[in-house]
């Protein structure tokens, strides 16, 4: 008993000391704005008794923030089950017990399953918990398995409110509310059990990273199978039973007791803290702006030198750009080999999915929607990115101060091979994606029209020319980049944000047909071709080093 009120006294300690920076922080940028700062005195920081109301007034917040989101969760999911089974809000089918059953199902595989197993999975600490150990001198260990045991289950009562509603849509208030509760509380519980007993397995980062894809790719395709079988209703009907729900007590008091009695407790503590201060490490150099040459220097730090390939046949320019490539080829195909592997668990996925004949509930209509994914898809698997920041940390930093370097033949051959580099992975990354759809419509009786693959083959490769070519073209004009590894282009942050939005903003669209796929695979090109333009004509004037 004393140790539970332990942990919840550090944990209604640690959330007081959190809110009150953020008041703290919140104050200082008050203070900053020219007007408004005038009527803020500095001693407002001694004033602890109103700096206390506002933090409670802040910890209420916070709680209500969390209710309300536990609330959007469950609505999703139950919007999503209304969609599954075809129906309208309308519709006097959107609100039935067999509805909110499949959408109970739906939260329970995505986030009980599958969120909460990352959160136990990934150890990644949290910079506050740190800090408030150091800080006010408390026990590691008591603070690192108290803070996170006692914040599942308040997580788990933030739950109720919104439990206990959707039992009242679907029939069951009090069956429900005790499921949401238990399920969620026990599953978290249980997760940081198992990432401890992960943790004494010694797992490599590799290994660590493919146990994680086989989990997701396991808990996505039990879902999609049961689902398509019409069992999730009735798997959720078994749970929702008071055998079920005695087993899900049972399942919570077992994963609590593993996690408090769990033995290699302090060797965990001791790995935590070392992880979360390379995170904390890592977030700090994110805030500093070399992050946008993280992956430059971690591959820096990779490199082995090993039996270079001959370039006999080169000079100047085009033998400097071969040599590095040749040095950092490995690393390359290592980075592509993890892409692969995904696109490897999709054909796998579309195997598994074939042996339902997806042609009953997916058209060739359907499939013109999954087209304005592949503009998000191939941002975050392309190589752009990566090869700029090569370049730059391996090479261009130190040759940038040479004369010849800066030539204009020698900048644009240095452009071309760079480019053709950074196409030839994107390229192959494009010829898997396009594989995915060809499998998927080979074992389905050929629903795919022959139309289909030629919109889809002229967007993988508009697509592969534009990812492959807009980092260069951003680098190449502004070249935002200081011997200190230090961004002093406000432009290019502006460019990346801007980018990043338009390929988000493409994941978010819901077109069918294949205009969308044509005019953006037009837009693409022509930026392409316009930009190789520009670059012959203004990159030996803009592509210099920074001071």
């Amino acid at each position: 008993m004393n140790r539970i009120s332990d942990y919840l006294r550090d944990y209604w300690q640690l959330e007081q000391v959190s809110v009150t920076k953020k008041v703290n922080g919140f104050v200082f940028y008050l203070r900053k704005i020219p007007i408004i700062g005038k009527f803020i005195p500095t001693s407002f920081y001694q004033s602890y008794e109103l700096k206390q109301i506002l933090t409670v007034i802040g910890l209420i917040m916070e709680n209500i923030r969390s209710i309300l989101a536990k609330f959007l969760w469950l609505a999703f999911y139950y919007g999503a089950a209304i969609l599954l089974n075809g129906e309208s809000l309308s519709s006097g089918k959107a609100f039935t017990n067999q509805t909110g059953k499949l959408g109970l199902f739906l939260w329970l595989m995505i986030v009980v399953v599958l969120f909460n197993f990352y959160d136990g999975f990934v150890i990644s600490g949290e910079k506050r918990i740190v800090e408030f150990i150091e800080q006010f001198q408390r026990p590691k260990l008591r603070i690192i398995r108290g803070y996170k045991l006692t914040d599942s289950f308040i997580h788990g009562l933030r739950y109720l409110p919104a439990a206990i509603i959707y039992g009242f849509v679907i029939g069951e208030p009090i069956k429900v509310t005790c499921f949401i509760l238990l399920t969620y509380i026990g599953s978290r519980c249980f997760y940081l059990y198992l990432g401890r007993m992960i943790f004494t397995w010694h797992l490599s980062k590799r290994q660590r990273l493919i146990l994680g894809s086989v989990v997701t790719v396991a808990v996505i395709s039990s879902a999609v199978i049961l689902v398509w079988k019409e069992l999730a209703v009735v798997l959720l009907t078994v749970f929702l039973s008071w055998i079920g729900i005695t087993i899900a007590i049972i399942f919570l008091i077992c994963s609590c007791y593993a996690l408090l009695h769990f033995k290699k407790e302090m060797d965990y503590v001791f790995y935590w803290s070392e992880m979360t201060t390379l995170s904390n490490v890592a977030s700090q150099e994110l805030a500093s702006g070399k992050s946008y040459l993280s992956d430059g220097l971690a591959m820096q730090k990779k490199l082995v030198m090993n039996q270079e390939e001959r370039f006999a046949h080169l000079d100047g320019n085009q033998y400097l750009n071969a040599l590095l490539f040749s040095r950092y080829r490995k690393i390359l195909n290592n980075a592509f080999r993890l892409r692969v592997y995904t696109i490897a668990a999709s054909l796998i996925v579309v195997v598994i999915l074939s042996f339902f004949d997806v042609r009953k509930v997916l058209t060739e209509e359907d499939m013109t929607r999954t087209l304005s994914l592949l503009f998000f898809i191939m941002y975050v698997m392309s190589f752009g990115k990566k090869v700029v920041q090569m370049v730059f940390v391996n090479c261009d930093v130190a040759m940038l101060y040479y004369p010849f370097y800066r030539e204009a033949g020698t900048i644009i051959r240095g452009f071309n091979y760079r480019f053709k580099q950074t196409f030839f992975y994107n390229g192959l990354l494009s010829v898997g994606i396009f594989s995915v759809y060809l499998l998927l419509s080979v074992l389905n009786g050929f629903f795919l029209s022959w139309t289909f693959f030629g919109v889809l083959a002229l967007l993988l490769l508009a697509l592969s020319a534009l990812f492959s070519f807009h980092e260069l073209f951003v680098y190449y004009l502004i070249q935002p980049f200081t011997s200190e590894m230090e961004v002093v282009s406000p432009l290019y942050k502006i460019i990346a944000i801007i980018f990043y939005w338009i390929a988000y903003g493409n994941l978010q669209l819901k077109v069918s047909g294949f205009f969308y796929a044509i005019i953006v695979s037009i837009a693409c090109l022509l930026y392409v071709g316009i930009g190789f333009l520009v670059i012959y004509k203004k990159a030996p004037k803009t592509f210099r080093i920074k001071d």
